[in-house]
């Protein structure tokens, strides 16, 4: 016998007021034995067609690291150079601050190794 689902709307609407906030969560909560029947344990897969990210399901708006497109290094170099911060020190204040666009990563020495990368006085344009 097949479930009948919630619509993928009223749904994702129920599980933003629990205020769960990871996968771990939520399959906590799938196990505990509150879940109402006609909400998916597996919502991915049941609404593959309205599916985006568990951020949006949860109501986070997370997105996972692999799903995010990072500028190119030259054009993220340019941007930071533009901020015309002096040190690393000043980019970890930087990043904390909630300026830093999300397409730019928080460590650049990871993302853009073997794409650029020249060490942080290059980056900052400091050197």
């Amino acid at each position: 016998m097949k479930n009948k689902y919630r619509s993928f709307k009223k749904a994702r609407k129920f599980v933003h007021s629990l205020k769960l906030k990871s996968n771990k969560k939520w399959r906590v909560y799938c196990r505990s034995g509150k879940r109402p029947v006609d909400i998916p344990t597996n919502p991915n897969r049941i609404y593959k067609k309205e599916w985006t990210t568990w951020g949006d399901w949860f109501g986070t708006g997370t997105v996972a690291l692999y799903y995010i497109k990072y500028r190119q290094f030259k054009e993220a170099r340019k941007f930071v150079c533009s901020l015309k911060l002096k040190n690393q020190s000043d980019w970890r204040e930087y990043t904390k601050s909630g300026k830093k666009p999300a397409d730019i990563q928080s460590d650049p020495n990871v993302v853009y190794k073997n794409k650029g990368w020249k060490g942080w006085k290059d980056f900052l344009g400091t050197g």
